[in-house]
């Protein structure tokens, strides 16, 4: 059961400075820190863009970008160190936010790219329904982050 304190909101630019410190501070949690944003953020902002919202602050996102009309794309799911775990269920949450528009919107693929050391996400991704595939088996105009080396694929029936 989500965090009863936790919404999940579309995403307004008024986000957006906040969604910056807080992937800032993700990226403080590696051994050699990463930049998990361009320099431009607002140039990687997906088409559907989520955010969740706990005590007026975002603590996490997840974004959609559909393709041709035949796949979409899974981008910029993040989630505050302290609100991850299934306790909380907003990873949940913020998946489902997405999964559920793809249905709506008749998107029947849905793929993502992420770093092999978010083994926790990978596990996670595992536990609801995407599978592991090789970058070959990725669409040729998969959008892909030059930092992603692990993939994933769910089917939407």
């Amino acid at each position: 059961m989500a965090d009863p304190e936790t919404t999940i909101i579309s995403y307004s630019s008024i986000h957006q400075f906040d969604i910056d410190q807080m992937i800032d501070e993700i990226s403080l949690e590696f051994d050699q820190p990463i930049s998990l944003k361009s320099k431009d953020s607002t140039q990687t902002i997906p088409n559907q863009y989520w955010v969740a919202i706990n005590s007026d602050k975002v603590i996490g996102t997840i974004g959609v970008i559909e393709i041709n009309n035949e796949f979409a794309v899974l981008k910029r799911m993040f989630l505050e160190k302290s609100f991850r775990g299934k306790r909380f269920g907003i990873s949940k949450l913020l998946l489902q936010t997405a999964i559920n528009w793809c249905t709506e919107n008749g998107i029947k693929e849905v793929y993502l790219g992420t770093m092999d050391q978010f083994k926790a996400a990978q596990m996670f991704y595992l536990k609801n329904g995407f599978k592991r595939i090789s970058e070959n088996k990725l669409p040729y105009d998969f959008l892909n982050n030059p930092l992603d080396n692990v993939f994933f694929k769910r089917n939407l029936n």
